[in-house]
């Protein structure tokens, strides 16, 4: 008798999110507050609702990053909030969440032009506290929501702080360059704030088309985006320095955040199996924020656009 028909005759059921080992990829059984894998004969927790799918291998090389990240946002007053991506205009950092709640609306509307009204199914990489994920599953869409982080202010435990009773987020711990998730699972793949800490941004955006369905899209938020790759290495160097005067030392460049590259977009997308949508018309705009940018002595900042690419084949 195979495993997973050995599985299905001890009362498992198979996952319906179509999660996968993170040792061997087979599809993994719901198995008490956990998941089993029947090739591996192994068992995965659930913690507090979380599926703990990042193996040991894989954690250990994050968490230096991973709890710099969290002191940093816990020293900055980052936490899951109901209602996010909308706040009070009284809120400490309004004006972050205002511009944030633009992009997600419009990044929505585009995929509702792509997919229609759904429901759909959504994973979110990278996804913290996960409100988009959230947002998108009181929409009523099947949201899946993978990080590393497991921050109970500002990772995945906190999440359920975003959801109207009733509202369901499958959530999982894992590594977003290797998913473990079967092929073509999702209509909608969301990255936000996500992209440039990969340690290889190709191989990750390869992975994600991996579990795209054919027609399926990507929609990038919060990613930097910088003119120039001197500017961007220049923001790193930046960033250090602040963090060893805060904290008295800071991490290696290798382990830093990353960025993306203006001009560099499109073959980016492309190599990894993606169209990426040419912007809304705004050469205008763009032409005067870069002019007042250099007039104000702020040139080489990065910009945070939204990027929405389409599965290619």
């Amino acid at each position: 008798m195979r495993p997973v028909e050995r599985a299905e005759r001890e009362g498992a059921r198979p996952f319906a999110a179509g999660l996968c080992c993170p040792y061997c990829s087979a599809a993994l059984v719901a198995r008490g507050a956990g998941l089993f894998c029947p090739g591996e004969e192994r068992f995965f927790a659930g913690t507090g609702g979380v599926y703990r799918l990042l193996d040991e291998e894989r954690r250990a090389p994050l968490r230096p990053a991973l709890e710099m990240e969290h002191r940093l946002r816990r020293d900055e007053g980052f936490a899951a909030e109901p209602g996010l991506p909308e706040v009070k205009a009284s809120h400490p950092r309004a004006s972050l969440w205002r511009g944030r709640a633009r992009r997600f609306h419009e990044g929505y509307a585009r995929a509702s032009e792509l997919l229609g009204p759904g429901p759909w199914r959504v994973l979110e990489v990278g996804a913290g506290c996960a409100w988009a994920g959230a947002a998108l599953a009181v929409r009523g869409h099947d949201v899946t929501a993978l990080d590393a982080s497991l921050d109970p202010h500002d990772g995945l435990p906190a999440a359920l702080r975003l959801l109207p009773p009733g509202v369901h987020l499958e959530r999982v711990e894992a590594d977003m360059e290797a998913l473990p998730l079967e092929p073509g699972l999702f209509d909608l793949v969301v990255a936000v704030d996500a992209l440039h800490y990969a340690r290889e941004v190709q191989r990750m955006l390869v992975e994600l088309r991996r579990v795209t369905r054919r027609g399926g899209a990507l929609l990038v938020l919060e990613t930097p985006v910088y003119a120039r790759r001197e500017d961007g290495e220049a923001d790193i160097v930046r960033r250090m320095r602040r963090l060893r005067r805060r904290y008295g030392m800071a991490l290696p460049r290798e382990l830093q955040p990353g960025y993306l590259v203006r001009d560099e977009l499109p073959l980016l997308f492309s190599q990894a199996g993606y169209l990426l949508e040419t912007a809304r018309p705004r050469r205008l705009r763009a032409f005067l924020l870069d002019l007042a940018a250099v007039l104000l002595g702020r040139a080489g900042l990065p910009a945070r656009p939204l990027l929405f690419a389409r599965r290619d084949g």
